[in-house]
């Protein structure tokens, strides 16, 4: 379609790959089977004209080829045929990518992927691997309105469990999922099995997690203390019990910990980012942020993406945000400006040049006049200096 052509709808693009096959026509009729896939993900007649040109193409996989841009309904689809094809791990690869692309879009809202039998065909580490994947892209935890598209994985997860009860990475890996869908008990319950199959550093972090998500702030210290037992060199956890005891306003405590992975590796992003931010915490210095920024800059390639420097500017005037002017002169400027009409403001004393000049080139009919010029004069640099900002004219202020 030329770009500018409006988009089809999915029974438009049906219509149209029904064309194609009738004419032996696969490739057009698989571009179109794709984009119907993208209008509507879950529309079964979208699915039985897939099945269709499966049917003629032999499970040609090659009509929905993968590359560096690969388009996400092709992925979906070839996603489908692999399933169809005895190959349901690699569909899940695909449609897990086709989430992490497009989160809001209901993927994976299909019977083959929330089919009960379906673990029994899969092994459990690859689930395992599979809701990881689904996990690394979604926010923890995920919007209310976001949950549903993401809910076919849960009842994956569920299922998996079901068939495979002792598994500990897939129970881990199950409860990180559950804990970002709200299903915080679930999460718990799972992630202790994971642990009672096998203590793991990682299955420790997963259980400290869902505990901290519960409101169970001893438990989950506790689990991550664990787990920085088990490995004492990953020091993201150090750093993940430090927010979790500042959190909970234990702030000795937390900067405590953050010294202690400083103290092992004074570059790393995680420990990095936690300390500034807990020390700005604790002071209010701007310098903090300052040297966090810098770090920032300097190191483009942290493990991961974070937010605490923008967590510290929030709602901050001039770090998080440009707070509008005040002042009597641009108050009285708002009021001639909304009123259309003159207006006469008189001052106590001078206001800072730049709202003066505001005024004065923006509604040149405002009248203002200064009772009186502080003493000293604000009108005189407090210093010698080669460069003066303004000048003065009595009281009017000029560039």
């Amino acid at each position: 379609m030329p770009e500018d052509d409006p988009a089809l709808s999915a029974e438009e693009e049906l219509a149209l790959a029904r064309l194609a096959l009738a004419e032996a026509d696969l490739r057009h009729a698989a571009e179109h089977v794709a984009a119907a896939l993208v209008r509507a993900p879950t529309l079964p007649e979208v699915h039985e004209t897939l099945a269709q040109l499966a049917a003629a193409s032999g499970g040609d996989l090659d009509l929905f080829p993968l590359g560096h841009h690969a388009f996400v309904g092709a992925v979906v689809a070839r996603a489908h045929l692999l399933a169809a094809a005895g190959r349901p791990a690699e569909g899940l690869d695909l449609l897990a990518a086709a989430t992490g692309y497009a989160p809001a879009v209901e993927w994976a809202a299909v019977p083959w992927v929330t089919a009960p039998d379906l673990p029994e065909r899969l092994d459990p580490e690859r689930t395992a691997r599979i809701l990881m994947q689904v996990c690394a892209t979604a926010p923890d935890p995920v919007p209310r309105r976001l949950r549903d598209p993401l809910r076919p994985y849960l009842t994956l997860a569920r299922n998996a469990v079901a068939v495979h009860p002792a598994h500990p990475l897939l129970l881990g890996a199950a409860s990180a999922l559950a804990r970002r869908l709200g299903e915080v008990a679930l999460a718990v319950t799972w992630a202790s099995r994971g642990v009672r199959a096998q203590p793991t550093k990682l299955g420790e972090v997963w259980l400290g997690y869902a505990y901290r998500s519960a409101g169970r702030t001893r438990d989950a210290l506790a689990a991550l203390q664990r787990a920085v037992a088990l490995d004492p060199d990953d020091l993201a956890v150090y750093a993940d019990i430090a927010g979790t005891l500042a959190d909970h306003g234990r702030l000795d405590e937390a900067l405590d910990w953050i010294d202690r992975a400083l103290a092992k590796d004074p570059t790393f992003d995680c420990a990095v980012h936690t300390a500034h931010r807990l020390r700005f915490q604790r002071d209010g210095d701007v310098a903090h942020l300052v040297a966090l920024a810098d770090f920032v800059r300097d190191h483009p390639d942290d493990t991961h993406e974070h937010g605490d420097l923008a967590e510290c500017c929030r709602g901050r005037p001039w770090l998080g945000q440009v707070t509008p002017a005040g002042g009597p002169v641009l108050d009285a400027l708002r009021q001639a400006l909304a009123a259309d009409a003159p207006v006469a403001v008189r001052l106590d004393g001078l206001e800072p040049p730049s709202a003066m000049r505001t005024a004065a080139v923006a509604a040149p009919g405002l009248a203002v006049e200064v009772a009186a010029v502080a003493d000293p004069d604000p009108r005189e640099p407090r210093r010698a200096t080669t460069c003066q900002l303004w000048r003065y004219d009595g009281t009017v202020a000029a560039p």
